[in-house]
């Protein structure tokens, strides 16, 4: 094996793992967005692996790299559970420690010497781990269209990081393909490393913009609105934290924008394309967005411009019961929801109850 070649792809790999969970450690703290936490640890216990495969200490190769794969697929799991795309958040989260769980027996069983062949002390942990990498990447692949095109990325890259992870048991010991894999997997390190510090320092992940924010006077609470006083409080709220679901582009530049629309293309660089079928996916952004607004001492407003739209692929019933959470959130956190309505398209009835609903 040409040494030279090995430890400079594990050079390589443990700079780009100990400065992409710097990146991530960074944007946690200032955003408070969970993902980058886990992802973070993820990386800083992929950058033990690499030391401790230097120093050939197996046991804690392979606690280090569970520990990666715990971390990676628990935050893509916290991810797609903040997007509103993930069934079945709390298995899933239970199902993460699983690399773990199975590191710590092989290391039970390679320290009181039922088995101390390689492949039972780090073969099965270590594929086992990587298969979750995999799995965290295919589960990305499969998100929604909250993050768009950079998730997608990431998902890819991931992928390809644990399929070839899954060759290490088998590999590992081959003369002729240990190099090309070491300098391989150092690639595919510095490349997800690379993606997933783009990702957490898009605006779609951090979700209220770096933007200057101005105080703005409004009620707390549900404000219905026609389509002449709404004109007025886009003008008023231009510059203030806004998450918008609207059918209208005319929208300020600095709202958090989504448009309601059955189509899947992007509609611009701020606006993104957002399904009237999707309630469940709507509440619980707005959740977050009000929640992490109100953190950081902000008057949080979210605006929803088309109810008649959303009332053409939803039952009243759905709908209602949609308006109710929102209604409860904005309450919680102390925000405002806008609720711009065309009185003249909807029946008197199912108006007024909507109106009691929300008051």
């Amino acid at each position: 094996m040409n040494h030279a070649v090995l430890l400079l792809g594990q050079g390589a790999s443990l700079l780009a793992k100990l400065l992409g969970a710097a990146v991530l450690a960074w944007v946690y703290i200032k955003h408070k967005r969970r993902p980058a936490l886990f992802w973070s640890l993820a990386w800083i216990s992929g950058a033990f692996s690499i030391v401790s495969d230097i120093t050939g200490n197996l046991y804690v190769l392979s606690l280090s790299e569970a520990l990666l794969a715990v971390f990676m697929f628990y935050g893509v799991v916290v991810l797609l559970d903040e997007e509103g795309s993930l069934v079945g958040r709390k298995l899933l989260g239970a199902l993460s420690a699983i690399p773990l769980i199975i590191s710590l027996y092989s290391v039970f069983v390679g320290v009181y010497g039922l088995d101390e062949s390689w492949f039972a002390r780090l073969g099965i942990s270590y594929a086992l781990s990587a298969l979750f990498i995999f799995l965290s990447g295919l589960f990305l692949l499969s998100s929604g269209e909250l993050y768009r095109e950079r998730v997608r990325y990431l998902g890819i890259g991931l992928l390809l990081y644990g399929l070839h992870e899954l060759d290490f048991p088998i590999m590992r010991n081959v003369d002729w393909f240990a190099p090309f894999g070491f300098v391989l997997g150092a690639f595919l390190t510095i490349l997800n490393a690379f993606l997933m510090v783009r990702f957490v320092l898009s605006e779609e992940f951090i979700h209220i913009g770096e933007y200057e924010v101005k105080e703005v006077s409004i009620e707390p609470g549900v404000i219905f609105v026609g389509s002449e006083e709404y004109g007025r409080v886009k003008e008023e709220l231009k510059d203030a934290p806004v998450l918008a679901f609207v059918r209208s582009l005319d929208v300020p530049p600095s709202w958090n924008t989504f448009f309601l629309t059955m189509a899947a293309a992007p509609i611009g660089e701020r606006i993104r394309p957002i399904s009237p079928t999707e309630l469940p996916k709507i509440v619980n952004m707005s959740h977050d967005f009000l929640k992490e607004a109100k953190e950081k001492g902000m008057h949080g407003v979210v605006v929803l411009d088309a109810p008649e739209y959303l009332r053409m692929y939803n039952s009243f019933e759905s709908l209602a019961k949609f308006l109710a959470a929102l209604r409860d959130y904005v309450k919680l956190y102390n925000g405002t929801l806008i609720f711009a309505v065309e009185e003249n398209a909807w029946d008197r009835r199912e108006l007024s109850l909507l109106e009691r609903l929300l008051r």
